[in-house]
């Protein structure tokens, strides 16, 4: 492999992943306390590859938020859109309107 189609695979990694968060992210600690209690939850099972995602429309009441997390995934990437994907349709179910916003630790 050539340096040069090792830095565009390098370069189409690095944007693959900066599109997939689509700087919609929230750290943990800005979540709402029956979040970050969910989140904190399901660290342990995320694995290597692992993301959750999260919104909500409100910080008290528990049926305007909406949490999903999606494990067992093979890229970093893959992860982060499923569990994107997946909160919005639990959002949708919930009638969330907040987007969902991807949590990525500090």
């Amino acid at each position: 492999m050539s340096t040069k189609t090792l830095l565009v695979a390098v370069a189409c990694l690095w944007a693959g992943h900066t599109v997939a968060q689509g700087g919609a992210t929230i750290a943990p600690h800005q979540l709402p306390p029956p979040l970050q209690a969910l989140y904190a939850k399901e660290r342990p099972d995320l694995g290597r590859y692992g993301h959750c995602a999260a919104a909500f429309d409100s910080r008290t009441d528990g049926m305007k938020m909406a949490l999903s997390c999606a494990i067992y995934v093979r890229l970093s990437a893959q992860g982060e859109r499923l569990a994107v994907s997946l909160c919005g349709e639990r959002a949708k179910l919930l009638k969330v309107k907040a987007p969902c916003l991807l949590i990525v630790e500090d």
